[in-house]
């Protein structure tokens, strides 16, 4: 017997602020969601000289850095720091255990959309990161610029099914995005006000959306989200 699809669901909730270290606004785990697998954390951060977040491990977990404004350094355990600018990205695919950090550059402050994933179980291997330069194309539609980061059309691919786009209403409009019954997804509004399946979003706010094929995103004039989306297995209950 074929597994039963999640029902669908779309709910809006408020992201939580967060300043022990550096300055978060937490989606996945927070009080209004705590667990939400496969996302074991989903947050939009923000970093200065003074208050940069230390290098920390990551163990059989993929990790979404996606840079949205300011300038800082990526480094790897073991390697050299890389520049990173408004618009670059790494996808750290972590099947054994190792370290990175994001340091703001001199004099500067960074913000940033960051996202674990967890890894299905299987053997340890070198770590793989990727990397989304600046010049990465924005696809123009009709009614919104729609820039792929992970997954069809982007410069990245996931290892475990993730897929994500930054989504720009230059003028207000209405798109269609296509999800996926079997996946859940997660729509981050990073400024102005819209919509997610008529239900009303603005930013800070994000829409935590399941058993869904596809989704209308209504958007006023300079509206910005990020959509992520990843497979989810029948036995995920929380």
């Amino acid at each position: 017997m074929e597994p039963l699809s999640p029902p669908r669901s779309v709910r809006i909730l408020p992201g939580e602020i967060e300043t022990r270290v550096v300055t978060t606004r937490l989606l996945v785990p927070s009080p209004s969601q705590s667990n939400w697998s496969p996302f074991r954390r989903v947050a939009e951060s923000i970093a200065n000289r003074a208050r940069q977040l230390p290098a920390h491990a990551h163990e059989r977990e993929e990790i979404l850095t996606y840079v949205t404004e300011g300038f800082a350094a990526y480094q790897l355990e073991g390697s050299e720091a890389t520049p990173l600018e408004r618009g670059s990205g790494r996808l750290l695919t972590v099947a054994g255990r190792v370290s990175h950090r994001v340091s703001p550059a001199k004099g500067g402050a960074i913000r940033w959309f960051n996202l674990v994933l967890g890894l299905p179980s299987g053997p340890a291997s070198e770590p793989r990161l990727q990397t989304m330069n600046p010049e990465a194309p924005t696809i123009e539609e009709d009614t919104v610029s729609v820039r792929p980061i992970v997954g069809r059309h982007a410069p990245m691919e996931s290892r475990a099914g993730l897929e994500c786009q930054e989504l720009r209403f230059p003028n207000e409009g209405t798109t269609f995005r296509r999800l996926g019954s079997e996946r859940r997804s997660i729509l981050y509004a990073m400024s102005g006000r819209g919509t997610v399946d008529q239900k009303d979003i603005e930013g800070g706010e994000a829409a935590f959306m399941e058993g869904l094929p596809g989704v209308a995103i209504h958007g006023g004039e300079g509206f910005s989200a990020i959509l992520v989306s990843a497979p989810v297995s029948p036995s995920s209950v929380s």
